[in-house]
């Protein structure tokens, strides 16, 4: 049954299933990050240091082990960049959350409404058959 809610309950719907999938990302993107962090710390661990050879060795594996570091560090950065992207979207699927519930209330009291003026009506309708029938009975 359709009331004047019916097309904004199904908006507020497909909102909210877009923030739903935004917190999702979210959390995917959080996992990954976290990943990529463990992988460089594991990484960087397992970085051997020359113990012998010429400097530019030793060069090399200073080189790699602060790219190492410094990708440690934007890690560290973007996981917090998706931490709060995170803290926003549940803000915002809270936010949807209400809305959508909100006019699906406002629909469901419509319905409720429309179905209770509905049997009345249906009562008074066949109040008035029996009357009718009364009538008849009492004219025969």
């Amino acid at each position: 049954m359709k009331t004047q809610y019916t097309s904004l309950v199904k908006i507020k719907k497909q909102y909210l299933d877009k923030m739903e999938l935004s917190v999702s990302s979210c959390h995917e993107t959080i996992s990954v990050i976290k990943k990529k962090t463990v992988s460089s710390y594991n990484e960087l661990q397992n970085l051997e240091i020359p113990q012998g050879g010429d400097f530019s060795l030793f060069r090399q594996t200073q080189d790699l082990k602060q790219r190492i570091s410094d990708e440690i560090s934007f890690n560290k950065y973007n996981l917090q960049v998706a931490e709060n992207a995170l803290v926003q979207a549940m803000q915002q699927l809270k936010t949807a959350n209400i809305e959508h519930e909100k006019f699906k209330y406002l629909e469901t009291n419509e319905i409720e409404k429309f179905l209770k003026a509905l049997k009345m009506k249906e009562a008074k309708d066949l109040d008035e058959v029996a009357l009718m029938m009364f009538n008849r009975k009492k004219s025969d």
